[in-house]
């Protein structure tokens, strides 16, 4: 059986990176049996897919008519038995460029099409809460296709309904490596500075909505990650990657390294590694390997409205800018709403520490608690290994794309 994966997303990594495991999680194909994959995407990601060892090509027209003649020449040559959208709106999104749409590619091509789908959409009656208070209503894109899959995490580990398929993602961290061992640290330097990883995408810096509190806030994290690292007083080794260093400069206990980019398996090592991954964004992708790998991790996210009057006084010698704030899991698209029942109803919330991230004492209490609490460090641990053995029993997402070509 034949699978085409499409990414064409310019701004994020990770949906591709997503579509990866997924396709790593296929049975290999043999002499009769198993599964050929291949992937078309935007030519930003193809770097990476290549790093993950898919085969990919680029759709590098330069108008969305020589694309969709790209994308018609592959898969006259691939064959695919189906088309699987590692996210359907980011096929719509790249409409301008690529020429695509999920209508497009379903009467085109004449293949059943599948979506991957990371936090239910459906079920949220595609609308989402912003950062601000503003709604984002998305047009039933997943509703058009044949199937679709939710991969896990973020998801329950529990069987799909009909026309849904919830797919455990491979370990992700420390990818041909198996998991962390439960005793290994970071790979400590000579000076004994533990490791904070960080990563950022390309859309973390966009404001499409032109909101002046996305404004505020985009501006704002850096300076109050940084502030956070640095009161806890202690030497630490920041490795930064994504495309925006920090603009100011670091701490002097802190060792701030920033890296645009690193290949794949560079970057998996490096996760390995920390002492702990720190994020604003609870869907993030590297959070999820992180859970998978056996890394301590740690979500800053935000519940409430503050006004110029409850922010804390320490912040406006941080981020002055910063007049207000709002409640985000997703910084800064906020969607706190929206993902509030996927990570307190499933066991992916318990799989990483959460603290507020204007609430200085909780985020010192988490991160020291994350760095030397080894009793805790272990119960995290434990938590992870039970939602990796849930999502170990899940049915196999070959069967249920067996099941959506014949019919």
């Amino acid at each position: 059986m034949r699978v085409l994966f499409i990414a064409p997303s310019r701004l994020s990594r990770g949906d591709a990176t997503i579509a990866a495991d997924l396709a790593r999680g296929l049975p290999r194909p043999t002499y009769n049996s198993g599964f050929h994959v291949g992937f078309v995407a935007a030519a930003e990601a193809v770097p990476q897919l290549h790093d993950l060892g898919m085969p990919a090509l680029p759709l590098s027209g330069a108008t969305p008519a020589e694309n969709l003649t790209v994308l018609d020449r592959i898969v006259k040559g691939f064959g695919p038995d189906v088309l699987v959208l590692a996210d359907a709106y980011a096929v719509q999104q790249s409409n301008p460029w690529s020429g695509l749409t999920v209508g497009l590619l379903r009467e085109r091509y004449g293949r059943p099409v599948a979506g991957v789908d990371r936090l239910g959409w459906q079920a949220a009656g595609y609308t989402a809460d912003c950062y601000g208070g503003a709604q984002l209503h998305l047009p039933p894109l997943l509703d058009d296709c044949d199937l679709v899959i939710q991969p896990g995490p973020p998801h329950p580990a529990a069987p799909g309904t009909a026309g849904v398929a919830v797919a455990a993602l491979p370990p992700g961290g420390l990818r041909g490596g198996g998991l962390r061992d439960s005793g290994q640290r970071a790979d400590t330097a000579p000076d004994g500075r533990p490791t904070v990883f960080l990563v950022n995408s390309a859309w973390e810096y966009r404001n499409r909505q032109r909101s002046m509190p996305v404004a505020q806030l985009i501006d704002a994290l850096p300076a109050v990650l940084h502030s956070h690292l640095a009161a806890l007083g202690r030497p630490l080794r920041v490795v930064h990657v994504g495309p925006r260093r920090w603009r100011f400069t670091a701490a002097d206990h802190l060792d701030y390294q920033h890296f645009n980019r690193m290949p794949y398996a560079m970057f998996q090592a490096r996760l390995a590694a920390a002492d702990v991954f720190v994020t604003t964004n609870a869907l993030s992708m590297t959070l999820a390997q992180a859970v998978l790998g056996g890394v301590p991790a740690l979500l800053l996210d935000n519940h409430e409205r503050l006004g110029p009057d409850g922010l804390p006084g320490w912040l406006s010698g941080v981020a002055p800018q910063l007049r207000s704030a709002h409640p985000y899991r997703v910084a800064p698209l906020g969607w706190h709403d929206l993902l509030e029942p996927l990570l307190s109803a499933g066991p992916y919330g318990g799989c990483f520490a959460t603290a507020g991230i204007f609430d200085r004492t909780a985020v010192l209490d988490a991160l020291g608690t994350l760095l030397d609490d080894e009793p805790a460090r272990d119960a995290l641990r434990r938590r992870q290994s039970d939602y990796r053995a849930e999502l170990a029993g899940l049915p196999a997402v070959g069967d249920a794309l067996r099941a959506v070509v014949t019919g």
